[in-house]
């Protein structure tokens, strides 16, 4: 059956999903690796109910299983090593739907050590902004938001606030409109009540900024209506302040 398949990569162990499973170094993989020997999308898992087939993607330093290059595509059995850089990642095969990791989000791993999300990332990102490589906290930043884009946690989840402090930390040191826009999206995507710690550090950032750009803003004001129509407990000074923000510099 899908999902049978695990990862297993260090301590952790990652159920695979049914389909078409890619991995690399971009922040669109399913699974990250923040390895500079992997290529943005270096490998790919194809699963289905009774099989899953390696193919390398024409990968730079190439893709190993058991110590072998990999040329193409391969089948897998369990217990089977694939090395992807300096990761090493055995395939478990497994009757439990329990995903042993205890956590649904997909992770972002470093090079030889285990994922800690979200403080790891977080303090990458931070990191990498002190040091002024603002490309590099970008793409930790993206990494760490795509965690959310399937799994349902509260505001208050650890990876969330990581993710929204990470986002507003980077429009703070670039006055990028731009990731204001993605908290806003990310808030009505979530159906988020935004925390006042939150609002406050987006004000004290649109000092700097002319205008948020792309629809975020837009979105979740409009999807904090929708919440109060049906019922939902949504403080009106949110409401008020996010209106207030919209029209300053949602709008032209």
């Amino acid at each position: 059956m899908s999902g049978q398949y695990r990862l297993k990569i260090g301590a952790r162990t990652l159920k695979l999903p049914g389909g078409t499973v890619d991995v690399g170094r971009s922040s669109d993989c399913w699974l990250t690796l923040d390895d500079d020997l992997i290529s943005r999308y270096h490998a790919r898992f194809h699963v289905s109910d009774d099989l899953v087939v390696l193919e390398d993607l024409k990968s730079r330093n190439g893709t190993f299983v058991n110590g072998e290059q990999l040329d193409g595509k391969i089948t897998l059995h369990h217990a089977d090593k694939v090395r992807i850089g300096h990761e090493v990642i055995t395939i478990v095969e497994s009757d439990s739907d329990e995903d042993e990791s205890g956590d649904a989000l997909r992770r972002t791993i470093g090079p030889g050590e285990d994922s800690k999300f979200p403080s790891l990332i977080g303090a990458l990102v931070e990191k990498s902004l002190s040091m002024g490589k603002l490309k590099e906290a970008e793409r930790y930043a993206l990494a760490l938001t795509n965690q959310l884009a399937s799994a349902k946690v509260p505001v208050d989840h650890p990876t969330a606030a990581s993710a929204v402090n990470c986002l507003v930390a980077l429009a703070e040191k670039t006055s990028g409109g731009v990731w204001l826009d993605r908290v806003f999206r990310l808030h009505a995507a979530k159906g988020w009540l935004m925390q006042a710690s939150v609002i406050t550090r987006v004000r004290s950032a649109l000092d700097r900024i002319p205008r948020v750009p792309g629809s975020g803003l837009q979105d979740y004001e409009t999807k904090l209506r929708a919440m109060s129509r049906d019922g939902l407990d949504v403080p009106a000074k949110l409401m008020a302040e996010v209106a207030e923000i919209s029209d300053a510099y949602g709008k032209g």
